[in-house]
């Protein structure tokens, strides 16, 4: 009977030992479930010719803030349209940045796609502030797209806010216009 008893027992630990280690075995496997899920951001990777640059005419507003004035600078040499075209965007909101017209610096420009002689830059909602239609956000845009048409076979740009059409000052297709 005393066998029995320390049998029963015996069997009682092994089984204990073998339920809490089931239930912490699915626990941890579904914990490691959670942990193991890792969301990469999509960048594309840029071709760049390393040392070498090139001239790019660029706009800028001029000191009134009622024109474009335009000005070379050098860029990395990149053998991809979209590439080059990526710089100068950057370059170009960097400069609105500079001159207090975008209270943001930090615009990140998405996905860019060339259809025919069209490129839709995709640029997130930081960008809005030039939404207003008047004079100096028109400036501040023409700005962006005339030094972008500068790039052979671009003559139209289309901007989309995170990846969708915008109403306003966004919702035009812009050729360049150095008159303005």
């Amino acid at each position: 009977m005393v066998l029995n008893r320390k049998l029963l027992f015996l069997v009682g630990i092994i089984w204990g030992i073998a339920i809490i280690s089931a239930v912490g075995y699915f626990q941890l496997k579904k914990s490691s479930e959670k942990i193991n899920i890792i969301q990469l951001e999509k960048k594309e990777n840029v071709i760049e010719d390393e040392g070498r640059t090139e001239k790019i005419k660029f706009y800028f507003l001029g000191e009134d803030r009622k024109s474009l004035i335009s000005r070379e600078e050098d860029i990395p040499l990149y053998s991809r349209t979209k590439d080059k075209v990526r710089k100068i965007t950057e370059k170009s909101l960097e400069n609105l940045w500079n001159v207090k017209v975008l209270k943001n610096s930090q615009i990140e420009i998405g996905n860019i796609f060339i259809i025919g002689d069209m490129i839709y830059i995709d640029i997130d909602a930081n960008i809005l502030e030039l939404k207003p239609e008047n004079r100096i956000n028109l400036l501040s845009i023409y700005s962006i797209v005339n030094s972008i048409t500068e790039v052979d076979g671009i003559r139209r740009v289309k901007f989309l806010i995170d990846g969708k059409e915008e109403t306003g000052s966004f919702s035009k297709i812009y050729t360049r216009n150095t008159n303005i």
